[in-house]
């Protein structure tokens, strides 16, 4: 089916935006061709440019009549991927209009942004473009239809970034959000945390910091995995985790690793809940 934005103009956020696509277009696949709906959405041209000052950026009109997007060279087909969905975000979500001196140049770090509810504009409209380029690439409804493992496990989030053509990280954010179970997936870096996925399940808090280490006693703590090596699930001591307070919720807690490229890991935890 030929798709038109008119067919999504009484629609305005985010997610059900990229929802009334799928509905509409009917027969998209978990690695469907984006560049394809982009032409059919108005993006005139998609362009990659040697440039350090940004990541993505979307080119258009103060009355988005048609729309360009530009693209840092020499990406992993996944990150291009994602960068282009979130630039068609800022293209068809209503309120995300250029203002003056305030381009829709978009960072790394942009990237990663998640909460929809942040005060500041410019960071919530970035969470905004990264929540409709998430539930396009990844529908949590057909992600949790594929899940197929009694527990969490970073060995089928290996599995669904393959299958929709995602990268591992943007897989494993989806994942948090898409499970039944309770689950949070942190990034390090150099032993360091750098980002949080808990979604919307009201995982435990969580008391090392963004920017303080991997605590000791946990796995990744110790962690000398290679790139795209595991760990296996391994029940953990609360408190490594968990602030005190949030620990007596928690029954069991479990820690998974996955080792990455330049000094990167992930960590997936695994929250069973005392039963009230």
């Amino acid at each position: 089916m030929t798709l038109s934005r008119i067919d999504l103009d009484d629609v305005a956020s985010p997610a059900a935006i990229a929802a009334r696509i799928h509905e509409l277009a009917g027969d998209l696949g978990p690695a469907f061709d984006l560049e394809a709906l982009c032409r059919q959405l108005d993006i005139v041209e998609i362009t990659e440019i040697v440039t350090s000052a940004f990541e993505a950026a979307l080119i258009t009109d103060a009355n988005k009549a048609a729309g360009s997007i530009l693209l840092a060279a020499h990406r992993q087909p996944e990150r291009r991927r994602f960068s282009i969905g979130h630039e068609l975000g800022h293209f068809l979500i209503p309120s995300h209009r250029p203002l003056a001196g305030d381009p829709l140049h978009c960072s790394v770090d942009d990237l990663h942004l998640v909460d929809t509810r942040e005060k500041d504009r410019r960071k919530r409209i970035e969470a905004e473009a990264n929540r409709f380029a998430a539930t396009l690439l990844m529908p949590p409804r057909r992600v949790r239809a594929a899940m197929v493992s009694r527990e969490p496990d970073f060995r089928e989030i290996v599995q669904l970034s393959k299958t929709f053509a995602m990268s591992k990280e943007a897989m494993a954010r989806t994942y948090v959000d898409a499970s039944r179970q309770t689950i949070a997936v942190i990034i390090l870096q150099h032993g360091k945390i750098r980002r949080v996925y808990r979604g919307d399940r009201d995982f435990p808090r969580i008391a090392p910091w963004i920017g303080q280490a991997a605590p000791e006693g946990s796995i990744a703590c110790s962690n000398h995995l290679q790139p795209g090596d595991f760990s296996e699930s391994e029940e953990c001591e609360l408190d490594i985790w968990l602030d005190p307070g949030a620990a007596a919720g928690v029954e069991v807690l479990t820690e998974q690793v996955l080792g990455q490229a330049k000094g990167f890991a992930m960590v997936l935890l695994h929250a069973e809940l005392v039963e009230n």
